[in-house]
């Protein structure tokens, strides 16, 4: 990467005159820009047209605001070599609770010849189709499916990948692990847009407007390494370390061959906390895959039933059975760590998920002037929240828990 800043301003005219000041002091020109925007609906053409006037070749998206800064305007800003791209592959659905079939939502690009073939494979009963199979096998075609850009770069020359998508990443983060098994991938899930753009999300690249899919970059091979590293601030713990004995699509089963949502309910009495409350808030609670007592993948749990014991989760794969796992509560909900200037170090990319709520919230913290420059960091929060795989042993899994980051460093 080769230069990123975090702008956060109290007027247009402010962010505009620091948006001129990266262009003059930005030494590669024929670079592309990264950009996350914040901004209200009468400002943002504004803002966007100047963008694409200093930056003609660019990737981008609408953000929410962030955090403490609440209804300021904030635009992120980086400077990267590389090959850009457009991807159309369609992702999943939103899994149903309780429900282990997850059918894949009707793409704008086709499944390969050799893979349309295995729905001829259906006698009629739908019911009884293995999405996931099916899934899989189609994934399995990633050179058919991968965007055009992309299609000549050689996978040991893909260290890095950052994209920004809609809500539904599952099959550009399908084809780009299939493609490069090696490489880290972040993805950003553009804030919704319906009430600001009319559109579900907004993404920008190189003069064009996207509704949906994906646009993305992936930086020119360099002597820098980078790492991909997440942080949980305000997580407590509320179960010991825990093993999963059975699991089914996205619902965990048993725990050391016992009730997981009955030990949930347990944990919770045990801490103090009012069940018949704290339960309706569901997005509070949470299992982490824990690897070295650290957690490394978290996902939110959506239902639990204390009968069958079942725990659903906010993914379309449970851990499976094996996996080390705790369960989690999210304590002072309305507050996010606000330790977002303290220094990441240099050319670094911070994805947050944020409250859906924090762009109606008066800034926790005040300006001293009329803008504030965060230098040498990208910071983009989102409701949505992000998506990120390392290297070949992990899944693509999304996070969403207000204040969970994930930091991409280049070293």
């Amino acid at each position: 990467m080769i230069r990123a800043q975090t702008i956060v301003a109290r007027t247009p005219s402010a962010l505009l005159a620091s948006l001129d000041r990266f262009h003059l002091h930005s030494k590669a020109k024929g670079s592309t820009l990264l950009f996350a925007l914040s901004a209200p609906s009468d400002t943002l053409s504004v803002v966007t047209s100047h963008l694409n006037s200093l930056f003609p070749r660019h990737v981008g998206c609408l953000s929410s605001p962030l955090p403490v800064y609440g209804s300021h305007l904030t635009c992120a800003v980086a400077l990267l070599d590389g090959i850009t791209f457009r991807s159309t592959i369609a992702g999943r659905a939103d899994p149903q609770v309780g429900r282990w079939h997850a059918a894949r939502r009707s793409s704008t690009q086709k499944l390969p010849a050799a893979h349309s073939e295995v729905f001829d494979e259906i006698d009629g009963d739908v019911s009884q189709v293995n999405w996931e199979d099916i899934w899989d096998r189609s994934a399995a075609s990633a050179q058919e499916m991968i965007p055009l850009e992309l299609r000549m770069a050689r996978p040991e020359d893909v260290s890095t990948i950052l994209y920004f998508s809609d809500k539904a990443p599952q099959g550009i983060a399908k084809a780009l692990k299939a493609t490069f098994p090696h490489s880290h991938e972040l993805g950003f899930l553009a804030s919704s847009t319906p009430f600001i753009t009319g559109r579900p999300v907004t993404l920008f690249h190189d003069g064009e407007i996207y509704s949906d899919g994906a646009i993305g970059i992936v930086p020119q091979p360099s002597l820098d390494r980078t790492s991909l590293t997440v942080e949980f601030p305000g997580l407590v713990g509320l179960t010991p370390e825990l093993k999963v004995t059975s699991s089914e699509g996205n619902l965990i089963l048993t725990v050391d061959n016992g009730n997981p949502t009955r030990l949930l309910l347990a944990a919770v009495n045990k801490h103090g906390l009012d069940t018949r409350d704290a339960l309706l808030k569901d997005d509070e609670f949470y299992v982490g895959v824990m690897n070295s007592s650290k957690v490394e993948r978290l996902h939110r749990i959506t239902s639990g039933d204390p009968s069958r014991g079942t725990i659903a989760l906010e993914t379309t794969s449970a851990p499976p059975q094996g996996c080390i796992v705790k369960m989690f509560y999210l304590s002072r909900r309305g507050e996010v760590a606000s330790d977002l200037v303290s220094a990441h170090g240099n050319a670094t990319v911070l994805f947050m998920a944020t409250h859906d709520y924090i762009s109606h919230v008066a800034p926790l913290l005040a300006l001293d002037s009329d803008v504030m420059v965060i230098d040498g960091t990208f910071i983009a929060g989102s409701e949505n929240g992000f998506m990120l795989r390392r290297g070949t042993k992990e899944e693509s899994w999304s996070c969403t828990l207000p204040g969970g980051r994930a930091l991409l460093r280049w070293t």
